[in-house]
């Protein structure tokens, strides 16, 4: 016999020696089967959509998995396994029976070639065998899930703790909700959905009803606790902290009635792979694995339907994971659910309205349709389309933050131009904040510092303005700068009940929605490089800049906050602040009493804010007369502009990593 089967041999015989209580099988007897191959790096073992017609067993080597994303776009690395015995093809078990992945040699490899229908003919004859040799298999595909989970992890954007406010408000509770019956939940259950009869009733003879409030524990990664845990009301988040690291990240929630949410002490499963975590009060059932043992040991057909079962569920999470992976990664949701829905189109219906779903994602306008399509499949009677509804919830769970950020963004603008004529721009201004604020609240965001904000209002407060995403650009091409409406809104508003007058650019001729927006606010606006181009004298430029600052003091003896950026224009986060401007500060040291000049520091407005946590820092106010005597002394103020842009770097520093870690520095 060739080496690599007396290695598998010897490999398979002490594993079952490990967990199977010492029963004996005929190794030998599938050994007989394995065809020994050498493969040198970059032969191809499995290519993705193609019939899964043979099984490898990697005994040496490390093999790529690959991805197709988009027809036309190159497979993309989503994984790899160096691990002896690591297998390849085994979605040959399973429906629809087609490799889920392109597998690669990354380097020499040696294998055992096993054809699918061989042992199909084997475990029908001893299915004892088969259930042995699927346990091999479904342990090493724990460890390749486990893999691609710790690769999420790393582009994970924040841990499960962080920004716990944004957690699925608005939600109906469920603690008076009677969960269904035992037999009522496996029936319509996709994991149980194979089993007869019978054989669901002695799962049900087994069960016990578990209760959990919201935020409870429900299983911890790690847990040699035995059960197998079937959701029968609420929602649970599995969570998932990969060794060496202290906190767990998020990697999808659950919420279809029968879904298995957790498991040990079952097969080879000694431990459970995931934290569980109750969302929402809920009821789940707790299936005990020594109730079934026997029944299992009766029945070695049995045995082989759960094996085949676990590697059907775990083959479900390395799909999400493979799903998930791409969307993080690459933010690219619709990608991830064209691909996610390539993989099941041969089992999903022709005329499944899933099927829809991509295609809804591609704009703005139809981005609504796609969440109340998905709303009514996470209902379908079948399973399948229930299954993957809900996983592209998940997906689309920041997607459609975003997008309820984006309609709030629309409707805002829509309150202020269409606000009646006989409303004062005050009023107005406080509706504005009011649409804000609640845009903002589905924004990851943080705020530090608010203990430097002056007791009492009529002050200067400056921020480093940042770039708008050209995703959040409205249908008429206008796009609200969202880091000047978040320190009023967020911050100014919320403090004195007041938004404060903002400091604007005069907007272009053909900027008709940046005009309408900003007259019926009242701002103030200035002539900036970006503003049409003015023709004037060195008189008719002094008069300007005399009517802005008895305007602006106007406003500010009055007890108005008033806001504006130093730069007189935008920046990336990353190369903020530009050079500032003297404007603000010779108007502060102009006046009596002298106004506080309050820094706020701001980071992340520029991004997608479903990718990102937005990050204000109030630092300590100051006066200028106390850093500069004479603003009139042209050397001493470029000197002091200087000196503040470069401390106002650090605060964006701050603000950053505020953003990274929930902390100040």
């Amino acid at each position: 016999m060739d080496a690599t089967r007396e290695e598998f041999i010897a490999h398979a015989s002490a594993a079952t020696a490990r967990v199977g209580g010492g029963r004996a099988l005929a190794w030998e007897r599938l050994a007989e089967l394995a065809e020994a191959q050498r493969c040198e790096a970059g032969h191809v073992l499995a290519r993705q959509f193609a019939p899964a017609s043979h099984l490898f067993l990697v005994a040496e080597g490390t093999v790529h998995f690959r991805n197709r994303i988009e027809e036309g776009n190159e497979d993309i690395d989503v994984g790899q396994s160096g691990a002896a015995w690591t297998p390849v093809g085994w979605s040959g078990f399973l429906e629809p029976r087609r490799y889920s992945t392109t597998v690669l040699c990354k380097t020499d490899c040696r294998a055992l070639r096993l054809s699918h229908r061989a042992l199909a003919a084997l475990f029908a004859a001893d299915p004892a065998l088969g259930a042995g040799f699927l346990e091999l298999v479904l342990r090493r595909c724990l460890d390749v899930l486990a893999e691609r989970r710790a690769r999420i992890v790393r582009h994970s954007r924040t841990p499960v703790n962080f920004g716990q406010a944004l957690d699925a408000k608005g939600e109906e509770e469920t603690y008076n909700r009677a969960p269904p019956p035992v037999m009522e939940l496996f029936r319509s259950s996709a994991f149980f959905e194979v089993f007869e009869e019978s054989q669901l009733r002695l799962f049900a003879e087994a069960v016990e009803s578990r209760y959990f409030c919201r935020g409870e524990p429900i299983v911890e990664q790690g847990s040699r606790d035995s059960g197998l845990w079937v959701l029968a009301t609420g929602r649970v988040a599995l969570n998932y902290r990969p060794a060496g690291m202290k906190e767990a990240f998020a990697l999808r929630t659950l919420s279809n009635p029968g879904s298995v949410v957790a498991l040990a002490g079952i097969a080879c499963i000694e431990s459970s792979q995931t934290s569980v975590q109750a969302m929402r009060d809920c009821t789940l059932y707790r299936i005990d694995p020594a109730r079934i043992q026997a029944a299992l040991e009766r029945s070695p057909r049995l045995a082989l339907s759960l094996v085949r079962r676990l590697l059907w569920l775990v083959a479900g999470h390395l799909r999400a994971a493979r799903a998930v992976f791409i969307s993080r990664r690459f933010a690219q949701e619709r990608l991830a659910i064209r691909n996610l829905l390539e993989q099941s189109c041969t089992q999903l219906s022709v005329n499944s309205l899933i099927h829809r779903l991509p295609h809804l994602l591609d704009s703005h306008l139809t981005l609504g349709d796609a969440f109340a399509l998905l709303d009514r499949m996470v209902d379908s009677p079948d399973a399948l389309e229930r299954s993957l509804a809900q996983l592209c919830q998940d997906l689309l769970g920041e997607v459609k933050r975003e997008h309820e950020f984006f309609e709030a963004l629309r409707q805002v603008y829509h309150a202020v131009v269409t606000a009646p004529p006989e409303m004062p721009p005050r009023d107005v201004r406080k509706l504005c904040a009011r649409g804000f604020r609640a845009a903002f609240g589905r924004v990851r965001h943080v705020i530090e510092g608010e203990r430097h904000l002056p007791a009492t209002p009529g002050h200067i407060f400056i921020f480093n303005h940042l770039k708008n995403h050209e995703y959040n650009t409205l249908p008429n091409n206008f796009q609200l700068t969202l880091d000047s409406h978040f320190v009023s809104a967020m911050i100014l508003d919320r403090r004195y009940g007041d938004s404060g007058i903002r400091v604007v650019r005069h907007s272009r001729g053909t900027e008709y929605g940046h005009q309408a927006y900003y007259d019926r606010l009242g701002h103030i606006a200035v002539y900036t490089h970006e503003s049409d181009r003015l023709e004037e004298t060195e008189q008719q430029r002094q008069s300007r800049r005399s009517e802005f600052f008895e305007t602006a003091g106007r406003y500010l003896r009055d007890g108005t906050n008033l806001i504006l950026s130093p730069e007189g224009t935008s920046y990336w986060t990353e190369d903020s602040p530009g050079a500032f401007k003297p404007g603000a500060f010779r108007l502060a040291a102009s006046m009596q009493p002298e106004p506080w000049i309050v820094p706020i520091a701001v980071a992340n407005f520029d991004r997608r804010i479903h990718s990102t946590v937005c990050a204000a820092i109030i630092k300590p106010p100051f006066k200028v007369s106390q850093v500069l005597p004479d603003p009139d002394d042209r050397e001493r103020l470029k000197r002091f502009l200087t000196r503040v842009r470069e401390a106002f770097a650090y605060y964006v520093e701050d603000a950053r990593r505020l953003a990274r870690t929930g902390r100040p520095a």
